[in-house]
């Protein structure tokens, strides 16, 4: 976990560093304007994901997509699918949000942070439960459209 917590620092730092020209200051207005477009995109995500439409839900993420997993940084394709093979293997899945905040780095790069429980059945019957759940996306608006980009 410290790991992970490491490297998405060290992560974020580099690509702050390489976005400084865009590091003008934005006002409260603009951040709140730029969270509520991104809170849009990450309930889709959920939304699309709860009604386990995981090739929807992948439309909001980019194809450079990096996701940290266990022991390596694994690439969109590969995440693609494993998601398709995982959320095929079950018949529901619902999450519920215990806290959810969104840090806006610049006009074009934001952080949405999610933690609350996750509530799965398998089409073999058997339940599960993920609690707490933690879910960290750095999303980035590309072509006009947030997308999820780590």
């Amino acid at each position: 976990m410290k790991a992970n917590i490491f490297i998405t620092t060290i992560f974020l730092f580099i690509l702050i560093g390489c976005n400084s020209q865009q590091s003008e200051q934005l006002t409260q207005q603009q951040k709140e304007q730029i969270t509520k477009e991104v809170r849009i995109v990450m309930d889709s995500i959920f939304a699309k994901f709860g009604r386990l439409d995981v090739v929807g839900a992948l439309e909001y993420y980019s194809p450079e997509l990096l996701v940290v997993g266990d022991k390596s940084v694994v690439p969109f394709q590969t995440i693609r699918e494993n998601w398709i093979e995982a959320f095929g293997s079950m018949t529901t899945v619902k999450w519920t949000p215990v806290q959810w905040e969104y840090t806006v780095l610049t006009k074009d790069l934001v952080i949405s942070t999610w933690i609350g429980k996750m509530e799965f059945i398998m089409k073999s019957g058997d339940k599960g439960i993920c609690d707490p759940q933690c879910y960290t996306d750095i999303l980035k608006k590309v072509n006009g459209q947030w997308k999820s980009i780590y």
